[in-house]
């Protein structure tokens, strides 16, 4: 066994795209001016820009000047050293990771392969070509949209016009590279060219493991790995002796080894078994428990040399879907694990850069660590972007973050109808789920973002043209059943019930209803109208810190009015965060940027924390159930004004701790019925809790307060209900002057947390002056206030320097916060936020005392 790496200094140059083949390849290798260097994995904007031949892609208006790369082939050259020993292995394999898109693969001038898939690996055979000592090896890459010249589609599709009407290109049905790479309402067109994933030689005789599977198996306090292995001869004609050996370490490092003595025939050979685990410990999703991993290690073992190896970690855990009917109609949509209910409190997960190479474990690793910081538990990878790295899907394993994995198809009829394209996205499933089955995290495989519910409503103009359908419905069923049977494969979202996109069954993306109320749709109230069992996408736009706008717009470029802060703007328009500002705020008109900045992030917060926790809010209800909630988006692959609590730089907009106080385990929640509020608890963990409950009316200037006290027992994974209370007629209770709390107190096995529920928008109550005293002990900050604050905050420019910001304050009642950063916390100034009340412009926020 022999693995040799090819990363690292390369060199790149152009080329017409008519240049191509052996003819090409020996035009090519004559030229000896115009190369440059090149990293690999890398991309061609990378090379270019450290060439000093191009700006920065994804800054100012930069992106439609960058695409000229598309116009061009690009031939990467290196050489490999190779030992004598290796051209002699019986199998003799070049892989690249990741070839975007349309790939020649010349080695020592022959062409021993092209590829055409962006997602999955491209493997070449090349015994009899590669030799001892030195060897060259050169890759001619395009973009791929040459190879859709002759595919005619006819769909109906018009191109959009306008500023964004370069972000789309019908045609990307056919190239299995990521589909936001040609512009989504969210992304610039930037479709990428490179050697994007690592590359290497690997040499093998003898004997190899060819696939290995384990799957969970849960009988009582018994835990089982099935194992499914499948091993090959390499030799063929002759019969060959081996051992195979299994080990299991626990993450306390206690081993478990099984070896088991074969006579392996040429080809093939399958290898089952049922192993149990001795003191189980199983995996858990964020919040429930925790993720400990065991390490996997298989060896092939012939004459005591080691011929193969795979290593790998795998959670014990078992997960399902309960679609079990409900009385009041419809049907459930519960992700369970280990046998016990999850909410699933999450995001949609999007490329985290517009150029795919250039993001790294790090920031990965720091995404995933929000995620988990946030109390989020799921993250749902989108079926426009691209099957993420495993440093991904390592970080959801370790923080116990649930992976609902999209296929790559989005938003189009895709060409099933072609032969060739129905054999290529068999062989991406068959790839993909094998790369990533043995991930704890991955909850679910679905089939495609959205076709199913275009199929009802939007592709109607062509009647019975169900293109991608063969896909969805047979090809990656039956993969997923052949290669992964013990996890749900989902042929959608959203999915489910007689309607794709139906409230009462399956998932829902729900969008259209709250569109349709435009004004409406601004606020987390139309969230207690949903009946969705479970809401896969929704969102709300907000702005991103003016660091970050720094970063990516030019001084003059820093108006609301200018070009790029318009391409940076999500194409829904920056309308709806105007009308939400002036709603909650002030007149958005005449607004500096840095108000404009804070009001947008505040009200983009109110939407994301209201509607979270009214989706919450069902969770269990007899008669409406609901069990997850998935924020469009949590990521960003550029800068921009967009969906997303975190952005493309890693800063926490306001709406990040909105969602995370949103989303704790143990959760208090007051919503709205009509002319009653109503007060549920929410306890996600495994623990049951006792507690007391504090809730009533209180005046905003703290003079008073009408409120009672009650003892609560919250079960384990449950929702209780504590209290029902008549909203009061205005000349009772007048309601600028008086908001409606729920505090809980739980003592040390439940973090306090309170719900405030004003019956007004922040701009229409009678805020007092903010008198705000902050004390600080080490790293720990408290604050207290005489009257009702409202989004008080330190500014922090994103950064996560605190474990709490941008939160009311209660009369009197303390809020204590941690301070992460490497400063001094007495520096910080926090300040409450005062609106307008009917001013054409709100006032700067108010200083702490």
């Amino acid at each position: 066994m022999q693995s040799r790496s090819l990363n690292g200094h390369w060199q790149v140059r152009p080329d017409s795209l008519a240049l191509d083949g052996q003819d090409g390849y020996a035009e090519i290798s004559r030229r000896a001016e115009g190369w440059i260097d090149a990293r690999v994995p890398g991309e061609i904007h990378l090379d270019l820009m450290r060439a000093g031949q191009m700006d920065e892609p994804l800054a100012s208006t930069n992106t439609p000047r960058c695409r000229w790369p598309e116009e061009h082939a690009w031939w990467y050259r290196t050489t490999v050293t190779v030992p004598a020993a290796f051209p002699r292995e019986e199998r003799q394999q070049l892989i690249f990771d990741g070839l975007d898109l349309y790939a020649q693969v010349f080695l020592n001038g022959a062409l021993v392969g092209t590829a055409t898939n962006a997602f999955v690996p491209a493997i070449f055979d090349v015994k009899g070509v590669l030799r001892a000592g030195t060897n060259e090896l050169m890759v001619r890459l395009t973009a791929g949209t040459e190879l859709t010249a002759d595919k005619p589609f006819p769909d109906g599709h018009t191109q959009p016009e306008g500023l964004y009407g370069h972000r789309d290109y019908h045609q990307r049905r056919w190239l299995r590279k990521p589909q936001f790479s040609y512009g989504w309402d969210w992304a610039e067109a930037l479709p990428n060219i490179g050697i994007w994933r690592e590359v290497r030689l690997e040499g093998r005789s003898h004997a190899v493991i060819d696939d290995l599977r384990l799957d969970t198996v849960i009988q009582g306090p018994q835990v089982f790995l099935s194992m499914d292995a499948m091993l090959e001869n390499l030799h063929p004609f002759s019969e060959r002796a081996a051992i195979f050996a299994l080990t299991l370490t626990a993450p306390d490092g206690a081993r478990l080894v099984r070896e088991y003595p074969l006579s392996l025939p040429p080809g093939r050979s399958p290898l089952r078994d049922y192993i149990e685990v001795p003191d189980p410990q199983l995996w858990w999703p964020n919040g429930m428990g925790e993720q400990p991993l065991y390490h996997v290690s298989a060896v092939l073992r012939e004459e005591k040399a080691c011929r193969d190896r795979r290593e790998f970690s795998v959670g014990l855990r078992v997960i399902e879907v309960d679609r079990a009917p409900l009385p009041a109609g419809g049907s459930r949509f519960c992700i369970r694990v280990n046998g016990h209910d999850v909410f699933c409190k999450g995001g949609n997960w999007v490329p985290a850069d517009s150029i795919l190479a250039r993001v790294d474990a790090k920031k990965y690793a720091a995404l995933v660590a929000a995620a988990k910081d946030a109390n989020l538990n799921m993250l749902r990878v989108w079926g426009g972007g691209i099957y993420e790295d495993p440093a991904f899907y390592d970080a959801c394993d370790r923080a116990g973050i649930l992976v609902w994995q999209d296929f790559m198809f989005a938003c189009k009829l895709y060409p099933d109808h072609d032969p060739a394209f129905r054999a290529a996205a068999r062989e991406e499933a068959l790839a993909v789920v094998r790369a990533l089955r043995h991930h704890p995290c991955i909850a679910l495989w679905c089939g495609n973002n959205e076709n199913l519910w275009a199929f009802a409503e939007w592709w109607t103009t062509q009647p019975d043209n169900y293109a991608g359908s063969v896909i969805y419905n047979r090809i990656l069923p039956e993969v997923c059943r052949a290669l992964d049977p013990e996890r749900v494969y989902w042929p959608s979202s959203p999915a489910g019930g007689v309607s794709p996109n139906g409230e009462t069954d399956g998932d829902c993306h729900w969008w259209t209803y709250g569109r349709r109320q435009a004004e409406f749709a601004l606020l987390h109230e139309v969230f207690d109208t949903c009946r969705a069992r479970f809401v896969s996408e929704y969102g709300m736009i907000g702005p991103v810190h003016l660091d970050s706008l720094k970063t990516f717009l030019k001084p003059e470029e820093r108006r609301r009015d200018s070009l790029a802060f318009q391409v940076h703007t999500n194409s829904s328009t920056a309308a709806p965060v105007e009308r939400a500002i002036a709603r909650y705020y002030a007149d958005p008109d005449g607004l500096s940027l840095r108000d404009f900045t804070l009001y947008g992030q505040l009200a983009q917060a109110h939407f994301y924390g209201g509607s979270l926790e009214a989706l919450r809010f069902r969770r269990f209800d007899p008669a409406d159930d609901c069990q997850g909630a998935l924020i469009w988006m949590f990521d960003d692959c550029w800068g921009e004004m967009g969906w997303t609590p975190i952005d493309y730089y890693l800063r926490r907009k306001a709406a990040y701790y909105w969602i995370k106080r949103a989303c704790k385990p143990v959760k208090v929640i007051v919503r709205r019925r009509g002319r009653t509020l109503v007060t549920r608890i929410v306890n996600d963990t495994r623990q049951a809790y006792r507690g007391e409950v504090r809730l009533g009316w209180m005046r905003l200037d703290g003079s008073d307060a009408r409120v009672q006290d009650l003892t609560v027992f919250i079960p384990t994974n449950a929702m209780i209900e504590v209290a029902r209370a008549r909203i009061p007629a205005k000349a009772e209770r007048d309601p600028r002057r008086w908001l409606y709390l729920a505090l809980l107190r739980g003592g040390d096995r439940c973090e306090p947390d309170e719900a405030i529920y004003p019956l007004l928008p922040a701009r229409q109550l009678k805020l007092p002056t903010p008198e705000i005293q902050v004390t600080v002990s080490g790293r720990e900050i408290a604050l207290v206030s005489p009257v009702y604050c409202h989004a008080v905050h330190a500014e922090d420019g994103g950064r996560a320097l605190l474990s709490d910001n941008y939160f009311d304050l209660l009369p009197g009642l303390p809020k204590r916060i941690s301070y992460l950063g490497a400063g001094d916390p007495a520096q910080l100034t926090f300040r409450a936020v005062v609106p307008a009340n009917g001013a054409r412009r709100a006032p700067r926020e108010k200083e702490s005392a």
